[in-house]
């Protein structure tokens, strides 16, 4: 089942492709709205985080990749560090309301009297404590590449 996904993923890439979505939103991006590539990156981020609000990572990333994923490219940024940037996102999406998958996880391991309200409350110095460490990662790439550039001797 996960190789039919992965196909369809991938035609689905392969579609908008070839019909130009990429050029499209790059020229969206930059020419209309005149964001920087950095202002491009952050309005990724803001992205997963709003969808990550109501799906899974896997539907995010077969919504989403191939269209960021070439323009990642085109605008020179590393794609194992804008990897890493989706996974750190992704990961404070889930802990966001109203449907953050981890925030029923807690719910469900929480002892009786503690409140889905009490684990909402709860969770905010976490995802702060993620915001900075997402900025700080986008600020300074090299953290998130000094291991595999470490591996792969690059």
């Amino acid at each position: 089942m996960f190789m039919w996904v992965i196909l369809a993923a991938l035609t689905f890439s392969a579609v908008f492709d070839g019909l130009g979505a990429v050029h499209a939103i790059e020229s969206l991006f930059l020419e209309r709205w005149g964001l920087s590539p950095f202002g491009i990156l952050v309005m990724m981020q803001l992205s997963y985080i709003l969808m990550g609000m109501f799906l899974d990572d896997t539907a995010m990333l077969i919504i989403v990749a191939p269209l960021y994923v070439p323009l990642i490219i085109k605008l020179g940024y590393d794609p194992i560090w804008y990897g890493v940037l989706y996974t750190i996102t992704c990961q404070m999406a889930y802990m966001t309301p109203p449907f953050g998958y981890n925030l029923f996880l807690m719910k469900a391991m929480a002892p009786k009297e503690v409140t889905l309200a009490d684990i909402y409350r709860s969770i905010i110095p976490f995802v702060l404590v993620m915001a900075v460490g997402l900025a700080i990662v986008m600020l300074f790439p090299q953290i998130a590449l000094w291991l595999p550039n470490l591996y792969f001797g690059r």
